[in-house]
């Protein structure tokens, strides 16, 4: 143990001497096991960590589906159907997202509100951390009047009192009481703040075919994904035989649940791995060149201990303790860059997982990151360590003779150097076509004017609205108080907006056309407005006219359709005049009067699709979207956009209030978060691959002093030497980039679902990534050049002499 003590403080005072070397080791090492334990960390939690809930591989997402649609919601009608007629199941339950209008205290708000089957709670095995569950005695309309709240409003709306229990809240005007607190890292709804059981209220108009719900389901032990699939089908199948499931989607599809939850997320989070793992090589290659390159520096010193009498296994366990040091250094100073890496993976975090403010270094990622400290150390010190393990005392004697000592080993190093440029290319590559992306994305024509306009959602109390012409007096009150405002331009209503994640869908008739055709059809999105609401956004007018007052409720049903819905369904001639009808219940067939320009419905990178515009006195929508342009600044117009809606009507709800500007750089946030790691990945792997490149020409030339004093003096000019340095260094480069090519078209090709205008093996981005390396390359080759044209003839002749 003293000899071990002894080696760690002959360690650190080496440490302190060479501050410059050790700095640069450490900080390698930092940055790589920092990057790679932030991205592992969130790829453990997301990707290999089982959901939170008992047996969660027996739990599946059920969907129907037609062939527009791949995955739709289930009905209750269904789902009552499958309960009955399956076996592969122990328990199918389902989960409806609705929003919600709570009064009763201050303001108006909206919450959003899980109305649940009764089983759903116990199949994924969550209790209450406060009071208890409803039964199945509450799906019944008038017993459904109770609540689970979540964690957060247990904190945020009662200060976590123990006396919620009983209390009651003001939902769309009827009282529920609360029964219990959900716990706080429940996240199947992580948006939902209060459950309620699911009741069939048909005093309402509801009716088991018209609720739709996320299906979840619990297999039996021993059957398969693939066997309750099979199963459901067959039922399925038979149902719509069945006059009351007729209209039901016969299609089925099931996933397990922890791949649907995370799916989205997937592929981006296996790419970050991916080219965080290519960055931890790079650096690793790097610390072993430099520590290569200091062991053959100090061979003259490793065979005078030899000389001495120092033993083979001393001499080793003195390498392998300096680099275990450097390495518990960088892993150390690493984990303290992971703390601050986590904020930005936070980004790509499914909510439904983990709360991003819950993500945290975990004891498993933790000992990752010490394995890798402790690997790196093996590694770097292990031939370096050998190489001492092998000195005798005939180098010393030959060292102080005057020969240089270091025979050089060049070839192990360059070997490095190329691995190194090959490795930092790959993400290089990638780092190019995400930045590509985001530039062709800034440059994708939305056919509306962001700039100047504010959205704010609208949604209208169902218990106080439930006619079209209350709805209407509303919103025509609170529009007519939004346009009187000072500084407003134009003020609109639609029921979405471009790039706002909410839409109506459905297929199209033409008239003669049987209602089978429409089964075969891309679906169309449809949206109620305002007859301001084109001229707010800015969407041009390109034939006919727009929705106008003439438009009321009694007069002709119109429509306007967009540019691309009028190239589907009329092409080479003008759509005005034309008509067409919805696939909706009770929706009349209704005249084109007018053609606008095309907008983006949910992401610039996908092409404008077919979309209808109705008007909002000729089609009642109960989510209204208030779309209002001001000349000046936008963001303290919430306040008075507040007092209008509490002027009509104190219970009605005002939420996120945007700026059209924050929703289309919204739409691209995966996107540009995923570019800006992967350019810092790519960044610091480029530094690491230039810093490399230098660290083995310098030693190199250092090496040569000799032989570079000896062409000087028989008359070699500065150009040649230069070009004798910087060769070897784009040599090696030039052997990198091209190990590197290939990597990077596997990545290129992995990386194809997520461009946009670009294309996957995109000739800009793979001529100028391996250009800018070859710059650094010739950078880190030049230096050494410069600086052994700096060492007089005489004195390089005379130092080895």
């Amino acid at each position: 143990m003293s000899q071990l003590l002894q080696d760690v403080r002959l360690s650190l005072r080496r440490m302190r001497r060479e501050l410059a070397f050790t700095l640069v080791v450490v900080a390698t090492l930092a940055l790589a096991i920092g990057a790679t334990t932030a991205v592992f960390s969130v790829v453990y939690q997301v990707l290999l960590r089982p959901l939170p809930y008992p047996e969660p591989e027996q739990l599946v997402r059920l969907f129907q589906s037609t062939p527009q649609r791949e995955r739709l919601g289930v009905s209750y009608l269904s789902l009552q159907a499958w309960r009955e007629r399956t076996r592969s199941f122990q328990s199918l339950e389902g989960m409806s997202l609705r929003d919600v209008t709570l009064t009763g205290d201050g303001q108006a708000e909206r919450v959003t509100a899980a109305r649940v089957t009764a089983g759903l709670l116990p199949l994924l095995g969550v209790r209450p951390v406060l009071g208890q569950a409803f039964g199945a005695e509450a799906e019944v309309a008038g017993r459904d009047l109770v609540v689970l709240i979540s964690h957060a409003m247990w904190q945020g709306r009662f200060g976590g009192r123990q006396d919620v229990l009983g209390r009651t809240l003001l939902l769309n005007g009827q009282l529920h009481t609360v029964v219990g607190v959900l716990p706080s890292d429940f996240r199947f709804a992580p948006d939902a703040q209060l459950w309620k059981p699911l009741a069939v209220n048909h005093a309402a108009g509801e009716e088991p075919q018209s609720i739709f719900m996320r299906g979840v389901g619990r297999l039996r032990p021993g059957v398969s994904v693939e066997q309750a699939r099979t199963e459901l089908e067959g039922v399925a199948a038979a149902l719509v035989n069945e006059p009351a499931h007729a209209k039901e989607p016969a299609g089925i599809r099931l996933l397990p649940l922890h791949a649907q939850v995370v799916e989205g997320a997937r592929d981006r989070l296996w790419l970050l791995a991916g080219v965080v793992a290519l960055v931890l090589l790079v650096a690793c290659a790097n610390v072993a060149n430099l520590l290569l390159a200091r062991a053959s520096a100090r061979e003259r010193e490793v065979s005078v201990r030899a000389a001495l009498g120092a033993g083979r296994a001393q001499l080793m366990r003195q390498f392998l303790v300096e680099s275990g040091l450097l390495a518990f250094a960088g892993g150390a100073s690493g984990l303290l860059l992971a703390l601050w890496g986590m904020d930005l993976m936070r980004v790509l975090m499914p909510s439904e997982v983990l709360a991003p403010e819950a993500v945290r270094l975990e004891p498993h990622v933790l000992a990752i990151a010490l394995s890798l400290s402790l690997t790196t150390s093996i590694l770097f010190g292990l031939v370096p360590a050998l190489r001492a393990a092998q000195a005798d005392g005939r180098g010393a004697l030959g060292a102080l003779r005057g020969g240089r000592g270091a025979t050089g080993r060049g070839g192990a190093r360059a070997v490095l150097v190329v691995a190194q440029v090959a490795l930092a290319l790959v993400p290089l590559v990638g780092a190019g076509l995400m930045l590509r992306t985001l530039h062709a994305l800034h440059t994708v024509p939305l056919g509306f004017e962001p700039r100047g306009v504010t959205v704010a959602d609208l949604s209208l109390p169902a218990h106080k609205y439930r006619e079209d012409a209350a709805r209407l007096s509303v919103l025509t009150s609170v529009l007519e108080r939004v346009q009187a405002l000072p500084g407003v331009k134009s003020a609109g209503l639609a029921s979405t907006v471009p790039l706002w994640p909410r839409n109506g869908m459905t297929s199209v008739l033409l008239p003669g056309e049987p209602a089978a055709v429409a089964e075969t059809r891309e679906l169309t999105n449809f949206r109620a407005i305002s007859e301001d609401y084109f001229a707010t956004m800015g969407i041009p007018l390109k034939d006919g006219r727009i929705i106008g007052p003439v438009d009321r409720t009694g007069s002709v049903p119109v429509v306007v359709v967009n540019e691309t819905f009028a190239r589907r369904y009329f092409p080479g001639r003008s759509a005005v005049g034309q008509r067409m009808q919805l696939v909706l219940d009770g929706e009349p067939f209704r005249e084109i009067v007018g053609v606008v320009g095309d907008v983006h419905r949910d992401s610039l990178g996908d092409a404008p699709d077919a979309e209808v515009f109705m008007s909002m006195h000729q089609f009642s929508a109960m989510h209204m979207l208030l779309t209002v342009r001001t000349e000046g600044d936008s963001a303290a117009l919430a306040p008075a956009l507040r007092e209008q809606l509490r002027a009509v009507d104190p219970d009605l709800p005002l939420t996120q209030v945007r700026s059209m500007v924050e929703v289309v750089e919204g739409s691209m946030g995966n996107t540009r978060v995923l570019g800006l790691l992967l350019s810092a990945l790519a960044v610091l792997g480029l530094v690491l691959a230039g810093v490399g490149l230098y660290g083995v020409l310098a030693y190199s030339v250092s090496q040569r002093t000799r032989e570079l004093g000896i062409r000087i003096a028989l008359g070699a000019t500065d150009a040649q030497l230069v070009r004798l340095v910087v060769g070897q260094g784009l040599r090696l480069a030039a052997v990198g980039v091209a190990l590197g090519l290939v990597g990077a078209g596997v990545l290129a090709r992995s990386l194809s679902g997520m461009l946009h205008g670009v294309g996957e093996f995109d000739a800009f981005t793979f001529v100028v990534v391996p250009a800018l390396l070859g710059t650094v390359a010739l950078l880190a080759s030049w230096l050494p050049a410069r600086r052994a044209l700096r060492v007089p003839p005489h004195e390089a002749l005379r130092g080895d002499g």
